[in-house]
């Protein structure tokens, strides 16, 4: 199983996050990058919390900080990735993997074909921001700044067109090893499929291995606390 981190990527600067709404400047990307390195780090998914006031610009701002980021980390980027123009701007980009949140969720099968197409199937992952309000089941669908509900989901395209899924708890992004185990339950994807994130600690990453699931990313927290991926991953 993967260990690795999530990096919040906001008007060019890494954010720490807080219940997917509430955000700590951390510093510069290369800074996150550097020490997450040292920390061992398996890969990095560097996410824009993009919402419905995101621009061609804005996205544009923020590729340019990646190509001067140096990192032998695999990385995954997305977040606004939503046109054929921004697809032909990441082709320059050293990035392994991209994610794929509002087109999956809104049933954009076309321009996930596009994508396939240009960088491989095996590059694509499918970003669910879940949140559980009692026993009801959400999605947050960043392009228009709402949660729907989990009837939304075409569960079979994604199982289709994403060749991993991360599921991330919003309601614990954040804090520390309380990521909520029953959201693995509450989707159709099988669990090699599945990134967990939101919460996630020591605990967490051992159920995470015992239930077969691909990959944990903890929350860029990580940066700015005494402990290390090094210390989740080989139990220190």
């Amino acid at each position: 199983m993967r260990v690795g981190s999530t990096l919040l990527l906001k008007n060019g600067k890494c954010f720490q996050s807080y219940n997917w709404k509430f955000f700590r400047p951390l510093g510069s990307v290369q800074i996150a990058l550097d020490t997450l390195n040292e920390y061992e780090c398996d890969e990095v998914a560097i996410i824009r919390p993009a919402r419905n006031d995101d621009s061609l610009n804005l996205f544009s701002q923020d590729l340019d900080i990646l190509k001067r980021s140096k990192t032998m980390t695999p990385i995954s980027f997305g977040g606004g990735i939503r046109s054929l123009a921004q697809l032909n701007l990441l082709e320059s980009l050293p990035i392994e993997r991209l994610i794929f949140s509002s087109s999956f969720i809104e049933n954009n099968s076309g321009f996930i074909y596009q994508a396939s197409r240009i960088f491989g199937k095996q590059a694509i992952q499918c970003l669910l921001p879940v949140k559980i309000i009692e026993h009801d089941t959400y999605i947050y669908l960043s392009n228009k700044a709402e949660f729907v509900g989990l009837e939304k989901i075409d569960f079979a395209l994604i199982n289709e067109l994403a060749n991993e899924v991360i599921l991330y708890d919003t309601r614990n992004d954040g804090y520390h090893d309380c990521f909520d185990e029953t959201i693995i339950n509450k989707v159709c994807f099988p669990k090699h499929k599945l990134i967990i994130s939101g919460g996630v600690g020591k605990s967490t990453i051992e159920w995470a291995r015992r239930q077969g699931i691909a990959s944990v990313l903890i929350d860029n927290k990580v940066l700015h606390r005494e402990y290390s991926i090094r210390g989740f991953k080989h139990g220190n």
